[in-house]
């Protein structure tokens, strides 16, 4: 059996976003064969890059009435595709290094199997096509960038990590869309599950990109009819509850609860959350 299949909807492979998500892939690729990459969804080029890559692509999702994939679908056909014991959703232009493995051993022993395991991003623009790196450059690239970079506010989640006999059910979420994210981090703590915080343990990189595939950032996260109806479907935004989490992973490889450590980590966070809402009532 598969320990971890990482799945992901990948947006078009046009413009911009081809080259962001052709590096995220490539770095998925370095992860070597312990990790089953699922890429989703017909949209343009993501067959072809399945092909490229050697990923396996399955290309029919659920739909709205909009034309945006459904996150219940998504799970659901992922869990068909593959007999895996863990499953990483990520978004199509993260780049991850090996360390990513190591947290995912940690979490796949940790006696309690159960959990949702998510973590801050790194922002940072690689600024060309990585294909041709070697994994010393690329590698060497990904830890400067962790030194010298600023992470994202706690409530920006662009992956979670969970075991496959989790999150069985999930509403008709919008991918790409406000609200759902921090209903997977609340629906955990309602049930019982811990959060655990991969944020010292796993390095992230988003890449930074526009958002006029969905409209502009403020009409997919806040005001757009889909974030709207995802709002509707998780019950309300559950930003605070939505973005906490109940556990991290320690330097020594460890599950620790996070006890008093989420009152500075709140404290710090507030100035990237406070930047993240001037970029949204622009």
């Amino acid at each position: 059996m598969t320990q971890l299949c990482l799945f992901s909807i990948p947006k078009p492979f046009r413009g911009a976003s081809e080259r962001l998500q052709q590096n995220a892939l490539d770095s998925w690729r370095r992860l070597g064969s312990r990790v089953e990459v699922v890429l989703l969804g017909g949209e343009a080029g993501v067959a072809e890059a399945a092909r490229e890559f050697g990923f396996l692509h399955c290309p029919k999702l659920s739909c709205n009435a909009q034309g945006t994939p459904l996150i219940s679908d998504a799970w659901n056909t992922v869990r068909q595709a593959t007999n895996a014991r863990q499953f990483l959703y990520t978004n199509a232009d993260i780049l991850f290094e090996q360390n990513l493995l190591t947290a995912a051993e940690v979490l796949d022993s940790w006696p309690a199997n159960r959990y949702l395991a998510i973590g801050q991003r790194i922002e940072s623009d690689l600024g060309e096509d990585v294909r041709g790196w070697s994994n010393e450059q690329l590698q060497d690239w990904i830890r400067r960038q962790r030194r010298e970079r600023e992470k994202a506010s706690v409530v920006c989640k662009d992956y979670f990590l969970f075991p496959r006999h989790l999150f069985l059910d999930v509403p008709d979420f919008a991918v790409g869309r406000g609200n759902w994210d921090n209903w997977m981090v609340y629906h955990a703590h309602r049930s019982g599950i811990p959060v655990v915080d991969l944020t010292r343990a796993v390095v992230a990189l988003h890449q930074p990109h526009d958002h006029r595939h969905s409209g502009g950032r403020r009409q997919a996260y806040v005001v757009g009819d889909e974030a709207r109806e995802n709002q509707r479907l998780a019950g309300g935004r559950h930003l605070l509850v939505g973005s906490h989490a109940s556990h991290f992973l320690n330097d020594q490889g460890q599950v620790v609860p996070m006890g008093w450590r989420w009152v500075p980590r709140a404290l710090g966070d507030v100035p990237r959350f406070v930047n993240l809402l001037r970029t949204l009532i622009r």
